[in-house]
């Protein structure tokens, strides 16, 4: 079932962008279960054992997603993860975000879309232009 529905590149990329925001809900995760619960209590190991658990979500999508689509263009997606860590540190943790960081994410992200604008299939028609 899996197989055919990846099958479609445009699955891939949506696969893709799940895994990159599961793995960008970790280090809230961690972050709550170290700030706070006191080392090996119960709620800290509960934050642990969520981001352990969300990694492994994260590792499987990951694998079938290297199977299909060149190693350079998963990981520019994985650009998105500092955005969103971005978006949860303000909802979640409440710190403030300065303008050389609103910076350093516009050009995280003009890198990723420059980087994978001309991102096809090798078999695909040219662009029309």
């Amino acid at each position: 079932m899996i197989e055919h529905f990846l099958d479609k590149r445009r699955n891939v990329f949506l696969l893709a962008a799940f895994a990159v925001f599961m793995e960008s809900l970790t280090s809230p995760c961690l972050k709550i279960g170290s700030q706070r619960y006191e080392p090996f209590s119960p709620g800290y190991f509960f934050w642990f054992g969520l981001a352990v658990a969300i990694l492994g979500i994260y590792a499987v999508c990951w694998q079938l997603i290297l199977g299909r689509i060149p190693l350079t263009t998963a990981y520019l997606r994985r650009g998105f993860s500092y955005i969103l860590l971005f978006v949860w540190s303000s909802l979640i943790f409440h710190e403030t975000i300065t303008i050389r960081q609103i910076i350093g994410i516009a050009v995280i992200s003009l890198g990723m879309i420059v980087s994978v604008s001309d991102d096809r299939p090798k078999d695909a028609p040219p662009k029309a232009s």
